[in-house]
């Protein structure tokens, strides 16, 4: 299990601070997916040490920086089933007993509100009802903090998140 130190452990802290926030306000926001997207850009432009650092994403090198990307965290964990774009048409996806969803369709499929914590209950776990039968995704919540401590698992939910509603349809 990783565990990041003091430094990294305050990054992270503040930037949980941050998403949780931003969380927060999107849920009360009458526009959540433009305001997410706004504030994402704003916390993933890399600063100029980062941007002179030619590092590729893997989640150990982000731990080291103390930044975690949704989309690259999607990328490595979701894509394969749910395509690069979240349509639901990933590599793997015609090999699944049921298609994923497209998971831009989530929040048009709520009332035009992004499904914030019944798609956390779904990624961590939280939400596997029994008589629904087996679920072909993988439960990421105890993969994640199986490899990372629980602080830092829950940041990549929190940024998968983020980035799974800045995918909506418009």
């Amino acid at each position: 299990m990783k565990t990041p130190s003091p430094g990294q452990k305050d990054k992270l802290m503040k930037r949980v601070f941050c998403l949780v926030s931003i969380v927060a306000l999107l849920l009360t926001v009458g526009s959540p997916t433009q305001a997410a997207q706004a504030a994402e850009s704003k916390m993933t432009s890399p600063s100029v040490d980062e941007a002179e650092t030619d590092t590729t994403y893997e989640p150990e090198n982000a731990l080291e920086m103390g930044e975690i990307s949704g989309a690259d965290e999607y990328y490595r964990l979701c894509a394969v089933c749910h395509g690069e774009e979240g349509r639901g048409d990933g590599p793997m996806s015609r090999m699944l007993k049921t298609p994923p969803p497209n998971l831009t369709l989530l929040a048009k499929n709520n009332g035009g509100h992004f499904p914030f914590l019944s798609v956390l209950e779904m990624i961590d776990g939280r939400n596997m009802i029994a008589v629904h039968g087996s679920r072909e995704m993988p439960v990421w919540g105890q993969s994640l903090t199986r490899d990372y401590d629980r602080f830092v698992a829950r940041t990549i939910e929190l940024e998968l998140l983020l980035h799974l509603n800045s995918l909506q349809v418009k």
